[in-house]
């Protein structure tokens, strides 16, 4: 059985460690041995808090290849500004693992990358392509033939149309929605319930229907 070190805590780390648990109903994939944690010392959700998110605490697991790691630390606070915790810890993305509830669609041809976390009744449609570290949070859908580059995120019961594009780092808030053949740009920030009609530019913050610009994310 593989090993899992979930990396985060409270929020989207649980969220990820209750994805493990729901496929291990199903089949037992995963053996989660903690968390890594900056704040908490007691144990989350029952697992043990394994130590702090540093090199030297990564570097005595990864020297057992059993043990994969997932980076939950990616939300719309947490952005570009704190990619550099990720790539300090010098983990390689092959050793990031990839979580797909059992309940999710995800057609044949998608290609999914490393640190992906797919939650429940997700649908990703064919020839889609997931880049690494992203969340596709609860019920929501990725048309056929997108595009989502790395650390991109999608809320819950988001739509992304056919054939968009979220760059690096884009998120897009629950409930909103795209039109087809568009392009939300890095870092960009789509807000709850927004309807996006045209594209969004790179670090760009957009909310409402039809979308608009209010401010920016750099």
């Amino acid at each position: 059985m593989k090993k899992l070190i979930i990396i985060g805590g409270y929020g989207n780390g649980t969220v990820v460690q209750s994805t493990v648990e729901d496929i291990n109903r199903v089949k037992k994939e995963w053996e989660i041995l903690g968390f890594l944690n900056d704040k908490e010392k007691e144990p989350i959700n029952g697992y043990d808090v394994l130590g702090k998110i540093d090199k030297e605490t990564v570097s005595k697991y990864l020297k057992n290849k059993d043990v994969y790691f997932f980076y939950s630390l990616i939300s719309v606070k947490l952005n570009h500004k704190f990619l550099h915790k990720l790539k300090d810890l010098k983990i390689p993305t092959e050793r990031f693992a990839t979580i797909i509830h059992p309940t999710a669609v995800v057609a044949r041809t998608a290609k999914i990358g490393h640190g992906v976390c797919i939650q429940p009744f997700v649908s990703v449609g064919p020839n889609t392509i997931i880049g690494n570290f992203i969340h596709i949070f609860a019920q929501s859908l990725i048309g056929h033939g997108s595009i989502l580059d790395d650390y991109s995120y999608v809320s819950n019961n988001a739509c992304v149309g056919a054939e968009v594009h979220l760059k690096e780092g884009a998120y897009l808030g629950t409930n909103a929605t795209t039109l087809e053949y568009i392009t939300l740009g890095k870092w960009s920030i789509t807000g709850i319930g927004s309807v996006v009609l045209k594209n969004v530019k790179d670090y760009e913050k957009v909310v409402g229907s039809p979308a608009r610009v209010i401010g920016t994310t750099n």
